[in-house]
């Protein structure tokens, strides 16, 4: 493949009226300049070629040329953009699109002229690679210099084309008879956005003329190499830009405070979380609005200002995803005799109303209506953030997996310390069984579950064809590999565990790994492509390698991990100013989007729950910047954390919002403004405890110490 020329467009906003020039600029690059609303507009384009890597720098400036009394109502509503388009010529296959946190699945439509451009702020790292799967062979678009400005958009609600102050570009890709990359200042969404609304309008950004002058520039980098695969290729232009990134001075957040400090403000926190009820119930009540304190209800995913619309958290358990309360139990009774108490208390009220006759799991209990309940299906139960309502009751498989295999981890703690509990381990091998039972004959499970067992399909977009919707059916498929290679470590003379992980992890490398295709991962957002899919893989992997010593579970923990990195951030977005993000100091550098909806526009710390696995894959890969990774991700994770000496605004120490506004999302929705926070659910303690604490102790391990 090779670069084929450029072409410049400059558009102006006015009213209504729009206007383009268009100028060819060759590549040592050019200027031009035009004039509008009283204002000079120039630019001026260098650019160099060298051992095959473009790189070119772009100054945009204007000033204005006549008073600004006489242009005042011309200058009205009125601002411009630059957008610069690059053909890529010799692309032979099918290509196949990598961009950070936004696109990891499908190729560029050939027959539709598809375009997709993306705000920069919005991807983990600003670049976008163009994968030739014939040619094996990557072109890669990548912005070197960091935009600093973003001020408040100057728009009405509905707008889909406004003003804003602000030297975030966008990145986009398309094919119009050959493939290519645009670049606009300022930016733009084009064909669909999270910005504005549920229905992704696309956003269309102009810069306002209204200052006496502007200067802003703006520093890319296209190149072309040969990788072996798609995850290849994405990882390591990623991993290339992180580094370029880097020496220009891109650094994790400094704080104020230790890593394991900040285990004890959580510790500390959700202590206070804790409940007895009834003669025999316990558990922790952490699902809660960090500035209303304990006991609240949480906002909603969204925004500080957004309430969810009932106070069901209130008093609910959750024993999987967001609500880990057996993980929470372990993690404080290792403080002490009296927590060690607590944590039987709440795991014991779980053991004995939550487990069904066959195995099968609930994982979710109303002390209301004094009953556990299904996760969908149940239409006199509470809902949830994640719930839906059918016609058949179930839970998912990772909830179900993950408050088990909590258990089991409580059990060998507590039977290490001389307190064996049988009637804990009689209910891991029950749901053992009923995963073992209900594996499919490809080694697969199913993303959900009745209680008699039987799957349940939902939510399926009516236009995927069958080999969609079955992918996205056993999309859980990795989860319960780490519990089955736990069970096969405790019970070795069941050799059925282990042979039950193999299965499972031979469809995840022929499914997941060889398509590098990471989907499903969370309950809110079912088969999408998202961080948790990919790090569940990695994960499971992982364990098994470490199980069998294996070098092909190694080989495919490894391609996972390199698209779990490429979720997190490798930069410093700007911050809009006057809000808590700006305040505090955020950066974004580490910190974990979240799905390919919203991209990076919102980030959260779900990273740590998996930082150990990434950083032992990176150690026995020879990836050392997969443990940089981790290293960045628990540092930054720890941001907005309430502390003494800092309360953040909260209610107490030791809380933390579940989610952080990098842009926006929804604006006319009342959804999430760009440095705006939600929260909180439990997991924010589970994480920043547990996640980092594992992580901590495989350090130490490397270090010898």
């Amino acid at each position: 493949m090779e670069m084929a020329g450029r072409i410049l467009t400059v558009m102006l906003l006015s009213g209504n009226d729009r206007k383009t020039v268009y100028q060819d600029f060759q590549k040592e690059g050019q200027s031009c300049h035009l004039q509008a609303a009283g204002y000079r507009i120039d630019i001026r384009d260098r650019a160099e070629v060298k051992n095959g890597v473009m790189r070119f720098c772009t100054a945009v400036s204007g000033k204005r040329m006549e008073p600004a009394a006489e242009t005042e109502k011309n200058r009205q509503n009125t601002g411009f953009a630059v957008s610069m388009r690059f053909a890529v010529k010799g692309a032979e296959g099918s290509l196949r699109p990598g961009v950070p946190s936004a696109v990891y699945s499908g190729n560029v439509d050939r027959e539709h002229g598809e375009y997709r451009s993306f705000m920069e702020d919005r991807l983990t790292g600003p670049m976008i690679t163009l994968f030739d799967e014939y040619e094996r062979e990557a072109v890669t678009l990548r912005r070197l210099n960091s935009p600093r400005l973003s001020d408040a958009e100057c728009r009405e609600k509905g707008d889909s084309r406004f003003l804003h102050r602000t030297d975030v570009a966008s990145l986009g890709y398309g094919y119009d008879q050959e493939p290519y990359f645009i670049l606009r200042f300022p930016y733009e969404e084009r064909e669909k956005s999270p910005a504005l609304d549920a229905e992704q309008t696309p956003a269309e950004a102009f810069y306002p003329l209204e200052e006496e002058k502007f200067f802003y520039t703006f520093e890319y980098e296209i190149s072309i190499g040969r990788y072996r695969t798609f995850s290849d290729a994405v990882y390591e232009e990623f991993r290339s830009l992180a580094g370029e990134k880097k020496r220009r001075g891109e650094n994790v957040v400094s704080l104020t405070f230790g890593r394991k400090e900040e285990m004890e403000f959580r510790k500390d926190s959700v202590l206070r979380t804790y409940r007895e009820f009834g003669e025999n119930g316990a558990g922790y009540f952490f699902h809660f609005d960090p500035k209303k304190g304990y006991g609240s209800a949480p906002t909603g995913f969204g925004s500080s200002f957004n309430t969810i619309p009932h106070d069901t958290y209130t008093h609910i358990l959750e024993y999987g995803f967001t609500g880990r309360q057996i993980d929470i139990a372990l993690t404080l009774a290792k403080k002490g005799e009296a927590y060690e108490r607590q944590g039987e208390k709440v795991i014991d009220f779980f053991v004995n109303n939550c487990i069904y006759k066959n195995g099968w799991v609930y994982t979710l209990y109303d002390l209301e209506q004094r009953r556990p309940f299904a996760s969908f299906g149940d239409n006199t139960a509470p809902k949830l953030h994640y719930m839906t309502y059918g016609n058949e009751e179930g839970n998912y498989l990772r909830t179900m997996t993950e408050a088990v295999y909590d258990l089991l981890k409580a059990y060998q703690w507590y039977k290490a310390r001389g307190k064996a509990r049988p009637e804990w381990a009689a209910v891991v091998k029950k749901y053992a069984e009923f995963l073992l039972d209900r594996q499919n004959e490809d080694g697969s499970w199913y993303r959900t579950y009745t209680k008699e067992g039987s799957p349940v399909f939902m939510n399926e977009d009516r236009d995927s064809t069958e080999e969609e919707k079955n992918r996205g059916r056993k999309a859980s498929s990795a989860i319960p590999v780490p519990f089955l290679c736990a069970l096969a470590e405790e019970y070795p003379e069941d050799r059925r565990y282990e042979k039950a992980a193999v299965r499972a992890a031979e469809y995840t490398l022929s499914h997941e790994c060889r398509k590098e295709l990471y989907q499903g991962g969370t309950m809110d957002n079912p088969n999408i492509v998202d961080k948790e899919a990919a790090q569940y893989v990695m994960a499971g992997l992982y364990s098994l390698y470490s199980l069998t010593g294996k070098k092909k579970y190694l080989e495919g923990a490894g391609t996972a991990a390199k698209q779990f990195v490429t979720w997190n951030y490798i930069w410093n977005a700007p911050i809009r100013a006057g809000t808590i993000l700006s305040e505090k100091g955020f950066c974004t550098k580490g910190m974990g989007a979240i799905n390919s909806v919203w991209c990076g526009g919102v980030v959260d710390i779900y990273s740590l729950f998996h930082i150990r696995e990434l950083y032992l894959t990176g150690q026995e890969t020879g990836e050392e910047f997969m443990k940089e990774m981790a290293d960045w991700i628990s540092i930054a994770a720890h941001q907005i954390l309430s502390r003494p000496g800092d309360s953040m605004g909260f209610a107490d120490s030791g809380m933390q919002p579940e989610g952080f506004g990098i842009c926006p999302q929804g604006l006319d929705e009342g959804m999430i403004r760009k440095g705006d926070i939600w929260g909180t659910l439990g997991w924010i303690y589970s994480a920043g405890i547990g996640g980092v604490e594992r992580y901590l102790e495989c350090r130490q391990k490397d270090s010898g110490s």
